[in-house]
């Protein structure tokens, strides 16, 4: 077996590469006198150490929210505390949420802790979502009031985390933070004296020592798997609090407490930002084959609202010639759009994060794949077998069906490959020391084979794949993200995450390269017959290119 690394450049029939500088050092969420070297590696080169820190809750006396009957009001906290105790423990999961993009300082914290609601004392963990200059960063870290927090590592908007902070003596706690998509965790026992008269589970407008800082457009956040004192809390308990800005406008609003699910989300409700890149129409400065609305006869474009972070979006198209998607969430939700329908989804039972939707072959299915690689089949599309419940050596990142919707393969960050079905074994790079961690699989025409990208542009070939060039030698603006192949069987392309589109064999109908998307693209998805694609940004834009029909955001 000959396994292929292509790292030159080759002959692409189109190509666009984004031009993005790095403009200034990025704002940091929490400050460390020392930080550790792997946060540090995550910054821009000379940028300043990270100065922001949270902050006690900060009420707000005497505001009224015409419409909500919530008893809290805070011009930094949103989310739910319980107040009493003592507590002595809390914890939860969240999935790391992407923020859009600023020119101006903007931050958000997600986090659990104890106390901070009636007294100055605050011991709690998290991850900081912040964005400066038009870009963003994201870490896990630490902190116990008064003193600096303590930056962790980086984390990426998707990733699932865990945390939890328990009393072990009286005065000694162990604070634990886990990434449970890249298995990095954290554990710490501090010395720290606290009345334990709060638990809470908060997004928060970071303070930088002086003033609250401006709150990131965060979208949502779902914690999930709530408790204190080792137990769920009882909804009665939970109080919500809304924030505000200075004109008393709800900026972040909790949403109601599922006692069923032990769960809850916040959303984002302030202004949105000018410089936005989402659009309710197709791109037409860089498409090359007409976009737009469909056809009068078709469904026309309608936003779906979600709860959690999309990540991955596949089309689908009637006989009728009708266009549809579907966008599906880390957590789990499924929104359809235009003449897709929803099958079903997995938002109902835990799981490890999403990482693929693949459409069936008729459009009447689909598949969804977890990051421990669970397969669930909706419709007319049938699993066939997973990796769940078996130990991987690298997360599951992306999935590929058959041509007959059969079979498909997972494939690992390690390019390690699991075959189901009628989905033939042709190789992968398992065995073998990658520069970066592979993105994306994309089938050969009959499925005879499959390309493998990594997040460099580097492409493996495997069985009747054929090498049509790659991103491999080339340093790139943003990291490639994800791949997909042409169903006319005219070549591959790949995407970044500033949206560059780079295309091999198959045409090529534009990009975001010029203007990238605030919130980042998470993949891309071809339009059923090749003369498109989609775009999928972090905070659930879409963008169609070619003869992809624009339907709605997530």
């Amino acid at each position: 077996m000959t396994i292929n690394r292509h790292s030159g450049r080759g002959r692409a029939a189109c190509l666009l590469v984004a031009l993005v500088s790095l403009t200034g050092a990025l704002a940091g969420f929490v400050a460390a006198s020392t930080p550790a070297p792997s946060a540090a590696a995550s910054r821009v080169a000379g940028a300043p150490a990270p100065v922001y820190r949270s902050h006690p809750m900060v009420p707000v006396a005497g505001a009224h929210i015409a419409g909500h009957g919530f008893g809290a009001v805070s011009s930094n906290w949103s989310g739910y505390v319980e107040q009493g105790g003592p507590f002595t423990s809390v914890s939860a999961q969240w999935v790391v949420p992407a923020v859009i993009a600023s020119s101006s300082p903007q931050s958000s914290g997600t986090w659990i802790g104890i106390d901070g609601v009636s007294n100055t004392t605050l011991i709690q963990t998290g991850t900081a979502q912040e964005t400066v200059s038009g870009q963003t960063n994201y870490y896990a870290w630490w902190e116990t009031l008064p003193a600096a927090a303590t930056e962790l590592w980086p984390v990426v908007p998707g990733d699932t985390m865990q945390a939890s902070v328990a009393v072990t003596t009286p005065n000694h706690w162990t604070i634990t933070i886990q990434d449970v998509t890249s298995h990095q965790s954290f554990t710490n026992d501090v010395i720290y004296s606290t009345p334990g008269t709060s638990a809470e589970w908060i997004e928060e407008a970071p303070s930088d020592g002086q003033s609250i800082l401006t709150l990131a457009n965060y979208g949502t956040v779902r914690f999930s798997g709530l408790a204190s004192n080792n137990a769920a809390p009882p909804a009665a308990s939970l109080q919500a609090v809304d924030m505000i800005d200075s004109s008393q406008a709800v900026i972040s609003h909790p949403g109601a407490y599922d006692s069923g699910a032990n769960a809850f989300s916040v959303a984002y409700t302030g202004p949105v930002a000018s410089t936005t890149t989402t659009t309710t129409t197709t791109p037409t400065t860089t498409t090359t084959v007409p976009g737009g609305p469909p056809p009068a006869a078709c469904s026309q474009p309608a936003d779906q609202a979600v709860a959690g972070h999309p990540v991955a979006i596949a089309a689908m198209r009637t006989s009728a010639g009708c266009e549809g998607y579907w966008v599906v969430t880390a957590e789990g939700q499924v929104v359809a759009f235009g003449a897709a329908h929803a099958y079903g989804d997995l938002s109902a039972v835990a799981h490890a994060p999403i990482v693929a939707i693949i459409g069936s072959a008729t459009g009447l299915g689909y598949w969804l794949a977890t990051a421990d690689g669970l397969v669930r089949g909706y419709g007319d599309a049938v699993a066939v077998g997973d990796m769940g419940g078996h130990h991987l050596n690298g997360s599951i990142i992306a999935m590929a069906a058959t041509p007959d919707g059969k079979g498909y393969w997972l494939v690992g960050s390690d390019g390690g490959i699991f075959s189901f079905g009628d989905a033939a074994f042709f190789g992968s790079t398992g065995n073998l020391h990658l520069n970066k961690p592979v993105v994306g699989i994309a089938p050969a025409p009959g499925g005879t084979g499959y390309w493998l990208v990594a997040s460099d542009g580097g492409v493996f070939t495997f069985g009747t794949a054929t090498f049509l060039g790659s991103m491999g030698a080339t340093r790139l603006n943003k990291p490639v993200v994800g791949m997909t192949a042409d169903p006319g069987g005219r070549g591959y392309r790949m995407v970044a995450s500033d949206g560059g589109i780079f295309s091999f064999g198959a045409p090529f109908f534009g990009s975001l390269g010029s203007t990238p998307p605030a919130a980042g693209v998470q993949t891309m998805a071809p339009s059923p017959d090749g003369n498109g694609y989609y775009m999928l940004g972090g905070d659930g834009a879409v963008y169609a290119f070619g003869d992809a029909a624009y339907l709605g955001r997530a």
